[in-house]
């Protein structure tokens, strides 16, 4: 995202400078040939402008790309802020984490993710119509990019401060609850009617 913000700022700065203002005639001592370069920049400016759009489109193809897997991260760090704190319990006999994590290193993840989570109103969801090949917004296209560039490396530094990359790393797909307590059948489908209502709520 880096590299496509300094090509948005790089297709910006030529398409600014595509027409030559008078005043590089009247401020120039060859007045004769500043002109004729004036004349010729209005003869060329469309031709040049267009291909500005093509390769805005091409960069912001490339950004909306991006952005789609970022949606991903962001997804995951919501659903992290909405999870509920007491289900990681040391007291709760019905979960059963993988080995090397234990319910108070969730609990961290979890409290970090609450942190970082206002941060999350600063992305738009709707990239698709924001980002247009439009080279008048070349400005704001930019300025939006570097906030998104600025607000994601400070999400991700205060969740490394919490235990989230050792969370990360030590994940896996063993099964996160084990029901070996005495449960009837009749209680085991009724807590599994709540998760699944609790999991609906969550997307509302």
């Amino acid at each position: 995202m880096k590299t496509e913000l300094d090509m948005l700022k790089d297709i910006k700065d030529t398409a600014d400078n595509i027409y030559l203002s008078i005043d590089h005639v009247t401020k120039s001592q060859n007045k004769g040939k500043a002109s004729l370069e004036y004349m010729r920049s209005k003869v060329t400016a469309d031709r040049r402008r267009a291909e500005l759009e093509k390769e805005l489109a091409a960069v912001l193809k490339s950004t909306l790309e991006g952005l789609e897997e970022l949606d991903c991260f962001l997804d995951a760090v919501e659903n992290l802020a909405v999870t509920s704190l007491p289900l990681f319990m040391e007291e709760n006999q019905v979960l059963h984490l993988p080995g090397g994590i234990s319910p108070v290193t969730v609990q961290l993840v979890i409290i970090a993710a609450r942190m970082v989570c206002p941060h999350l109103l600063k992305f738009k969801r709707d990239a698709d119509a924001f980002f247009c090949p439009k080279l008048h917004n070349g400005e704001v296209l930019a300025y939006q990019l570097d906030k998104y560039i600025r607000t994601t490396e400070n999400i991700c530094e205060k969740l490394e401060k919490s235990s989230f990359c050792d969370f990360c790393l030590k994940m896996n797909d063993d099964t996160l609850v084990d029901l070996d307590v005495d449960l009837s059948e009749d209680d085991t489908q009724r807590m599994l009617h709540h998760i699944n209502q609790l999991e609906e709520l969550r997307y509302v």
